[in-house]
């Protein structure tokens, strides 16, 4: 009987390890700084090789080139996320974020944007939580 709970635990203890919440914490920290700093390869550089960035922008490389196309003479003013908490299971998780933007236009305008990203989280062999895939769904403000 106490073998079992042993394989038990031990099987649990490998699904999510106590850390892997802090760790994607700190992997959403170096996101909202890309974000701030409008560092197109360090954000294309959170996601896995494959990943997606909805809609349908598949790999590091069309990432940063979607970034940089969409967001050219942009001034990010003020950049929030509120988080919730990871749902971890082994090496994926799930989590929902609410954010809020403050955009300057090239012409001088204030664009206020709020939305949810909802971010496929995975842990491949190098053990750094990385992005699969990040949706993003929004309501723009003037």
């Amino acid at each position: 009987m106490s073998k079992a709970l042993l394989v038990i635990a031990l099987v649990l203890a490998a699904c999510s390890k106590p850390d892997d919440a802090k760790q994607i914490e700190k992997q959403l920290d170096l996101y909202t700084n890309y974000v701030r700093s409008a560092n197109h390869f360090g954000i294309a550089s959170l996601f896995t090789d494959d990943g997606v960035l909805e809609p349908n922008i598949r790999g590091t490389k069309a990432i940063q080139q979607h970034l940089t196309q969409t967001t050219t003479g942009l001034k990010v003013v003020e950049f929030a996320l509120d988080p919730s908490k990871p749902v971890i299971t082994g090496d994926t998780a799930v989590q929902t974020i609410l954010y809020q933007q403050q955009l300057k236009t090239p012409q001088g305008n204030t664009v206020q944007l709020t939305g949810q990203y909802t971010v496929n989280w995975v842990r491949p062999a190098s053990g750094r939580w990385l992005i699969a895939r990040l949706a993003t769904s929004s309501a723009q403000k003037q």
